[in-house]
């Protein structure tokens, strides 16, 4: 279980990676495209559709794992916090485990969207033509390792009676 927890670890940071290039990549093409469209009246052809077609899923869909693996999704706990340990222990278990099945779904169908859009070369007609397909090929990816990650922290969940899935305090972060 060790090396699944380090594996998750590295692809989830990769993941993480590449969405904070997606960002920077995002930024720089819209400040060129506001400065072509502001100065010379051209503004760079397609660059809303391509933000909103590579930038922005990347940036949205590739975190998800490291978010997850850190415990910053939002949480409403009201409830739970009030319960026995043990039957927080098995909530939380059985939510991990509906949260990976549904993330195998997920990964399940956006791969054959995926697939579908690589075959029949799924492009974007707008003031210029853009190809789709490989954008398409970021959700499965980024739900694949979520679920990875999900999976992991039900195994944790049910096996360390020591496992908390709160978050880090800011303050131990710093000190890392």
């Amino acid at each position: 279980m060790l090396t699944l927890d380090r594996v998750t670890d590295v692809l989830a940071r990769l993941l993480m990676g590449i969405a904070v290039v997606a960002l920077f990549l995002m930024m720089a093409q819209m400040v060129v495209d506001v400065a072509m469209r502001n100065f010379f009246r051209r503004p760079i052809e397609g660059s809303l559709e391509i933000v909103s077609v590579y930038h922005m899923v990347a940036v949205v869909f590739l975190p998800l794992a490291l978010v997850e693996r850190r415990h910053e999704h939002i949480t409403v706990d009201l409830l739970v916090e009030r319960l026995p340990l043990v039957l927080r222990r098995i909530l939380m278990v059985i939510g991990y485990v509906v949260c990976a099945i549904f993330f195998a779904l997920l990964t399940y169908q956006t791969a054959k969207d995926a697939w579908a859009a690589y075959e029949i070369g799924e492009i974007l007609m707008s003031s210029i033509y853009i190809t789709v397909w490989p954008a398409k090929f970021l959700l499965p990816i980024g739900f694949f390792v979520m679920l990875l990650q999900v999976s992991l922290h039900a195994w944790k969940a049910a096996i360390d009676p020591a496992f908390d899935p709160s978050p880090e305090s800011p303050d131990m972060a710093n000190q890392a």
